[in-house]
């Protein structure tokens, strides 16, 4: 008896052994993933923000307008994936691999990882976005009273402009969240086909 009972703390011994050593892994795992996702944040909002900037020194009012209405659509549509990467469940697009269909397996593989997708999609790229439509804005105001020096209200062609964008960014993720709620997996599977584009396949 007292020989069984040494191989049972034995055993228990071992699986505390490996559950601690799979904590640690997990939290070496997640310190990287935050340093990934600081990087990343800080690469993606340079970029916009030469973008931004491109907009005010550079371009014409319509190429301008062009530019920020693209932000809003980049922002709505991560914000769309970050949605329906959380709401979609794995059933659904395991039968669809199990099918064959195109895009499933990918898509299999970020609904796996919901969490880190959601927060790319929806916290870095559709946030960065939506502040960077803020800057777009001045842009625009600046190139529309710099044009038209017979406006003499500063204020109120910047309050309606920021009041515009805001309104559509309000409208287009409202719009787009119940939609990715309510067809999280075809989204998710539209999302599988397109980056199926640019994988290689042995």
């Amino acid at each position: 008896m007292p020989k069984v009972k040494d191989n049972n703390l034995e055993e228990v011994n071992k699986i505390s052994a490996l559950d601690a050593s799979h904590k640690n892994k997990l939290k070496l795992a997640n310190k990287f993933w935050y340093v990934q996702i600081f990087f990343l944040s800080l690469g993606l909002s340079i970029m916009f923000a030469l973008i931004s900037e491109f907009m005010l020194m550079y371009s014409s009012l319509a190429l301008s307008i062009f530019l920020l209405l693209f932000l809003i659509l980049v922002s709505v549509i991560f914000d769309i994936i970050g949605v329906a990467v959380t709401a979609c469940s794995v059933k659904p697009l395991l039968e669809l691999k199990n099918k064959g269909v195109k895009g499933a397996d990918c898509a299999l593989k970020l609904v796996k990882n919901a969490d880190k997708v959601s927060c790319i999609c929806t916290d870095v790229i559709g946030d960065i976005c939506s502040i960077l439509c803020g800057a777009g804005g001045v842009a625009i105001s600046v190139i529309i009273l710099t044009e038209f020096e017979s406006i003499n209200n500063d204020a109120f062609v910047s309050i309606l402009i920021s009041s515009t964008i805001a309104s559509l960014i309000v409208l287009g993720k409202a719009t787009g969240k119940s939609y990715a709620v309510n067809y999280s997996t075809n989204v998710m599977l539209k999302v599988g086909k397109f980056l199926n584009l640019f994988t290689k396949r042995k």
